[in-house]
C-alpha cells in the first residue's frame, strides 16, 4: 500500500516501463522524482549507499524469461531493482525482495550486482525516467536517466 506523506506523494508519481524483447516481456514499475534544482549524484543520491533507484516503493522488475542484465543471470520472476552510485559510476543490484519500501532494503536477499555504464548527458533530466530499450530479438537495454547522469545495463534474452 502506498503511503501518501503530503508534498512527497504529489511530487513523485509512479510509472511503468514496458518492452518486449524477443519472447521475453520486461516491466519496470517505479516512483518518479523530480531533481527540482537539487544537485542529484552525491546529495539527493549519496555516493557509497545503496540507492532505491526511484521514490517512495522500491523500483520493481519483472521479467517472463531468463535473462541477463549487466551480465548477471536473472530467472524469471519479480525483482527490485536498486543502485549502488559511486564517484566513479554505479552498480545495479538486483534484489529476491518485492513490493517493499523503497527504505527496506537487505542485502542478504540480494541476487547480485549488475555492471551499468555511466554518460554524462549534455542536457539536465528533470524527472527521473526508467525505460527498456529493445535492441535486437535477444538484446536490449535497461536505461536510468536523471539531471545529468545515464546508466545503461545490457539486457540479453537466454
Amino acid at each position: 500500500a502506498e503511503k501518501a506523506n503530503g508534498p512527497a506523494a504529489a511530487l513523485s508519481v509512479r510509472d511503468t516501463a514496458r518492452a518486449t524483447i524477443g519472447a521475453a516481456t520486461l516491466l519496470v514499475d517505479y516512483g518518479r522524482p523530480l531533481a527540482r534544482g537539487r544537485t542529484i549524484l552525491g546529495n539527493v543520491v549519496p555516493f557509497g549507499e545503496v540507492w532505491r533507484t526511484g521514490a517512495n516503493a522500491a523500483t520493481q522488475f519483472t521479467t517472463s524469461s531468463a535473462i541477463t542484465i549487466g551480465g548477471l543471470e536473472v530467472a524469471p520472476g519479480t525483482y527490485t531493482l536498486w543502485t549502488l552510485p559511486t564517484a566513479g559510476g554505479a552498480q545495479l543490484i538486483v534484489n529476491k525482495q518485492s513490493k517493499q519500501w523503497g527504505t527496506e532494503y537487505h542485502a542478504e536477499q540480494d541476487l547480485g550486482k549488475a555492471a551499468v555504464t555511466t554518460e554524462k548527458l549534455s542536457a539536465p533530466v528533470e524527472k527521473f525516467t526508467m525505460s527498456v530499450v529493445p535492441l535486437s530479438a535477444t538484446t536490449g537495454n535497461l536505461v536510468i536517466e536523471w539531471d545529468t547522469f545515464r546508466w545503461t545495463a545490457p539486457i540479453v534474452i537466454r
